[in-house]
């Protein structure tokens, strides 16, 4: 007789449950990775705006240049508001995905555990009937002679 642990179907839903949860993890991380250099990106092209800017101003410019660079600078500022909007958005859900999926794997392991145990119990008991069996035949060998 083999060893049939009764919440099986239960450990492997569970195990599938917690590689969606990975795999929906691991999403979140990517598109907040993406999103956040996107941002930074952004930010970069804003400090070399303002670093022109202020080059243009001490060699001296037109005041046209000065207000179309300004412009540019407000125009980044709001894309970068948006993205840091998008950013937080982002890191909440790769946050909340990254609890879920400890949730899942701490779930997974206490399935786990239970089988461990229960597996070692049912070795405790062939070992158990094996020995009785083995006092049985020795018994009757006794007995016989």
């Amino acid at each position: 007789m083999s060893f049939q642990f009764t919440l099986e179907k239960v450990l492997q839903f569970r195990g599938r449950e917690k590689h969606t949860t990975q795999a929906q993890y691991q999403e979140a991380v990517d598109q907040f990775e993406l999103v956040a250099t996107q941002l930074y990106e952004l930010l970069k092209r804003k400090e070399e705006l303002e670093k022109h800017a202020r080059e243009q101003v001490s060699t001296g410019t037109s005041i046209y240049d000065l207000q179309q660079n300004q412009m540019k600078v407000l125009r980044l500022q709001h894309e970068i508001q948006l993205k840091q909007r998008a950013t937080q958005v982002a890191r909440e859900k790769m946050t909340k995905t990254q609890e879920d999926f400890i949730l899942k794997s701490i779930e997974l392991k206490k399935y786990e555990k239970m089988k461990e145990i229960k597996h070692d119990q049912y070795k405790e008991e062939e070992k158990r009937v094996e020995l009785l069996q083995m006092d049985e035949m020795s018994i009757r060998l006794f007995a016989n002679r």
